[in-house]
């Protein structure tokens, strides 16, 4: 089947003629009255609108225009595609209150356009029988109903970037900005300071930040307005804890009080979930606080906006019910001002007023709300004890029926976030203000000039003009009701150089761009006609403008790689329509097909390339629920369509029995496990009860335990069989291994047999509650560390950090809000694919963050894309797995990194690990189950 990897550049210019049915008119009408108690006239308008499916997969919607049979649409798309398709099936709608009437199709072959050449024609619509549609004109006569396309195909390599930046997505919402700074974190705390042993270009060391301690200082120091978004915002967050007091600071709602009480404009836009008010589901089903934090605010200064994520005008009424309940706001970020930096004297803005502060904003995949808090070492029961940093913040989201009576090991949290100081802060503050204009109502409107220093209605903070103009008592509701365009065009596409922080050390300015997922149902100022839509970098759908570049960034930053790609994030599940099944599952972001389909370039032209992806062991939750089987279920099916398309690059190439797939793409998971006789404390959980996962009774299979093998790991591991090496004590092989590959586990039946005996061994006969997750958890001393992060890293060059997860409601556009920064240092980049790593910031943080993963710090790892790097964390991350899961109480050798546990044999199939089908003491099938029950658009 063709393949079609690279960009379609779509015209859709107009219809004529289309033919709405009395049938049509009579189900509309039935369906309106049904749903909605509506009953319009039979003769209602037709309000058509066209979309596009490459293969099965929609991947255009223009807009709908109202009232008319003949729809001049007009409207330019750049369709990213990573698609197998015989053909493009174009199909014509009528928009409706419930649901969308069919108006007729038309088909394309690929082959017409595959080959680059400019397509453009009028297209005669059929019904889904192949029939031509007519409709008839005013005098009675029959006129074919007819749609015109245009449709040129360019594959990837022949994009034209002359035009952009190093590095720059184009066409996207907000330019790259030159002349920032950026601190990268990872986890809520780190010690700060230089880290020994990793040596920057420069010649000096790379030094470490704390994010929440910066965050602290950042709020304290603030002085006109402190502006939050997020998921989750718990007032009783401690940012700040030191081990001999660690409840000594003012916790985040005392903070923000006591600002908002100084005259600063503390604003919050918190995510409403409207779960809180079904009955029967207590607090929500989330367990996010947001009704608490609401009431904690209530008659103080600082006003909390509750915000649900609305479905628009134009959504058919089940679609609004759909985003009301099911999508969520999971944007991250702090945005404060601060003093401008020494020797920065920028001239007097149009005001007439030298501003004295500027803003800086946070920005990844940290909420300010519990369980967050943690660090490298990531404790699962020292911290707990009393006078210890999680005394009063013990958080685990994943033990079913937790009794808190008894002790149980904490979830460690791993995360990774931003600082960003220069104008791209002021994108970030951008991305508050049209959220905060569209969704915290007209009588907040004034508190947003208040935000930035209103004196005398005087601007003193550092701002570019257009925003300047926009945030005056003055022109405020101007600027609303001209939708933010003046701002927009003036703020965003123009780039104020007078923003960009001075005195940066010689090779350290960083180029940034803010990429989002949202719609104009969640953020007013998005343009509305179709080319100002396009020359914005938006999509549309059904009416609504769409801004989806963090999908766009990662399709863009993947295609340019050139080494080596690292990824940590909590979900990685996608490009279902490559599937071998289930393809019309609703998840067709292509970030998992990008990264196979690179690859496979890789090896066709005989170019080294690795991937490096780092997941959560399972999504939080309970891992026998489910939701979780149906999410581990979608990212097995993932990873077998990865890695088959390797396997078959790599048997194409000629190099089946000297590489494995393997040798190219890894998954790993983070685990900790401590030694028994350490301190195992019975934790004071918090009273917030609804911040805990709810506990959900689930019965599941008995735990088949994993010994680690007597004979024969470290010889395999070492030589790079990890899959055989990490089944080895299981099972034993039907064929020898062939240069590195060995034939799928055989389960021992003596080995299998000994199951129960190896469980006492793991679990001892200490006092706790074998038959439950929570003892078992307890008594092996051991829990995954839950990977939250939301990151790429290219070629130690780029790195792209934020809150969107690599799933589709992450990626989509119409589903959660998200936001992301892409940041390179222009001085430390890549000229070639023959040119040393980069040794910049980038490089530096990668390092420190393999530092945490694996203890120490080896040679191998300077350059990720040899494969002996690949190979020597997987036989670290193997040796680790052996550890986790078997019978000792010790901790892992080699830090926390695990090799994911399942099989992948040379054809590229995942399976199972032969007796190890269920996580350890949780239990829950490692691959996942399709659930029968749940709606994947729920999971997906």
């Amino acid at each position: 089947m063709p393949l079609l990897h690279g960009v379609l550049h779509v015209y859709v210019h107009e219809g004529t003629n289309l033919a709405v049915t009395r049938r049509i008119q009579a189900v509309g009408c039935l369906k309106r009255y049904v749903c909605c108690g509506m009953l319009p006239e039979l003769s209602g308008s037709c309000d058509p609108y066209l979309c596009m499916d490459v293969g099965s997969t929609r991947r255009l919607r223009t807009r709908f225009i109202v009232g008319t049979h003949n729809p001049q649409w007009n409207e330019k798309h750049e369709v990213y595609v990573a698609d197998e398709a015989e053909q493009i099936t174009l199909e014509v709608k009528d928009a409706d209150v419930v649901g969308a009437d069919f108006l007729g199709q038309a088909v394309i072959p690929v082959a017409d356009i595959i080959g680059g050449q400019q397509y453009d024609k009028w297209l005669h619509l059929t019904d889904t029988s192949g029939q031509p549609l007519y409709c008839k004109d005013k005098s009675g006569d029959s006129e074919p109903s007819r749609v015109h396309i245009s449709i040129q195909y360019k594959p990837v390599g022949s994009e034209d970037a002359s035009e952009l930046q190093p590095n720059e997505v184009p066409r996207v919402y907000f330019p790259q900005r030159p002349g920032n700074n950026v601190t990268l974190y990872h986890d809520a705390v780190c010690t700060p300071g230089p880290v020994p042993g990793i040596t920057l270009a420069s010649g000096g060391l790379y030094s470490e930040s704390s994010c929440w301690d910066d965050i602290y200082v950042a709020i304290q120091q603030a002085e006109r307005f402190i502006w939050i978004t997020g998921w989750s915002v718990w007032t009783d967050t401690l940012l700040q804890r030191t081990p001999a007091s660690p409840t000594n600071s003012p916790s985040l709602g005392e903070l923000l009080v006591q600002k908002a009480n100084q005259g600063v404009a503390v604003l919050l836009l918190v995510w409403d979930d409207t779960t809180n008010n079904m009955p029967g589901l207590g607090p929500g089903v989330m367990g996010t606080s947001d009704e608490k934090t609401n009431t904690y605010f209530k008659d103080t200064e600082v006003t909390c906006v509750l915000c649900p994520r609305q479905g628009g005008v134009e959504d058919s009424y089940l679609q609004q019910l759909q985003r009301g309940n099911m999508f969520t706001h999971h944007q991250k970020t702090v945005i404060v001002d601060t003093a401008l930096s020494p020797g920065h004297s920028p001239p007097p803005m149009v005001n007439e007023v030298v501003p004295n502060r500027r803003i800086q904003a946070f920005v990844g995949g940290l909420d300010l709300t519990n369980g967050r808090y943690d660090y490298p070492s990531h404790p699962l029961f020292d911290s707990c004890a009393p006078e210890g940093p999680h005394c009063i913040d013990f958080y685990q989201g994943c033990v079913e029926a937790l009794d808190s009576s008894k002790a149980c090991p904490r979830e460690p949290w791993h995360d990774i976030h931003a600082k960003l100081e220069g104008p791209a802060a002021v994108d970030v503050a951008i991305n508050f203000i049209e959220r905060w204009v569209k969704q915290a109502g007209a009588r907040n409107m004034f508190k947003l000039v208040g935000g930035v220093g209103l004196h005398h209605r005087k601007v003193d903070v550092l701002l570019p003009e257009g925003l300047q103009q926009y945030l005056s008592a003055s022109n405020l509701v101007k600027g609303q009701v001209k939708h933010l365009s003046d701002m927009r065009v003036q703020s965003i596409k123009h780039h104020d150089a007078g923003l960009e922080m001075p005195d940066l050390p010689p090779g350290e300015a960083w180029s940034v761009q803010l990429f989002r997922t949202i719609d104009s149902t969640s953020a007013q100022g998005f343009p509305t006609d179709a080319e100002s839509i396009f020359e914005a970098g938006l999509i549309v759908g059904k009416g609504k403008s769409i801004d989806a570049s963090i999908h766009r960034a990662y399709i863009n930053l993947i295609r340019r790689a050139k080494r080596y790609l690292y990824l940590e994030n909590q979900y990685f599940l996608g490009s279902a329509h490559l599937w071998d099944s289930d393809q019309n599952t609703p998840c067709h972001n292509q970030v998992p097909a990008e990264i196979a389909l690179k690859i496979c370039n890789k090896i066709k032209a005989g170019e080294p390339f690795r991937v490096y992806i780092v997941i959560p062991m399972f999504p939080e939750g309970i891992p026998t629920s489910g939701s979780c089987q149906a999410i581990l279920y979608y990212q097995a099916k993932t990873r077998q369509m990865m890695y088959k398309r390797i396997a078959a690059a790599i048997q194409e190439a000629g190099l089946t029995g000297k590489v494995s797939p393997l040798d190219y793409l890894q998954f790993f998971c983070l685990g900790k496990r401590e030694a028994t006789g350490t301190t195992c404390a019975v934790p004071q959980l918090p009273d917030t009860s609804d911040l805990l996962t709810s506990n959900v009774t689930n019965d599941a299979a008995g735990l088949a335990a994993f010994a680690k093998g007597e004979d024969g790991w470290v010889d395999m591991a070492q030589q790079g069989n990890v899959e055989e090496a990490v089944a080895a004590s299981a099972v034993v092989p039907d064929l020898q291994p062939q240069n590195g590959l060995a034939s799928p586990p055989v389960v021992d039946p003596e080995k299998a047999a000994g199951a129960e005996a190896t469980a006492a061994a793991i679990y001892g006969t200490d006092d706790v509650n074998l038959a439950t997750a929570q003892g078992r958890a307890c008594a092996a001393r051991r829990f995954m560390i839950y990977v939250h992060s939301k990151l790429m890293i290219v070629d130690d060059e780029y790195v792209l950090v934020g809150s969107a997860n690599i799933n589709q409601r992450s990626l989509d556009g119409t589903r959660d809000s998200e936001i992301a920064i892409g940041a390179h240092q222009p001085a430390h980049s890549m000229a070639g694919h023959g040119d040393a790593l980069p040794r910049g910031q980038v490089a530096g943080f990668r390092k420190a963050l393999w530092l945490e993963h694996l203890g120490r710090l080896l040679p191998e790892i300077e350059d990720p894309s040899d494969v002996r790097c690949m190979r020597t964390l997987a036989r670290l991350g193997a040796e680790n797995w052996a550890a986790y899961a078997g019978p000792d109480c010790v901790p892992l050798p080699h830090g926390h990194l695990l090799v994911y546990p399942n099989w992948v044999d040379s054809e590229g199939n995942v399976t199972a690990l032969g007796d190890c089908e269920e996580f350890p003491d949780l239990r829950g099938r490692i691959l996942g189950t399709k659930s029968m029950v749940l709606p994947p658009i729920l999971t997906t």
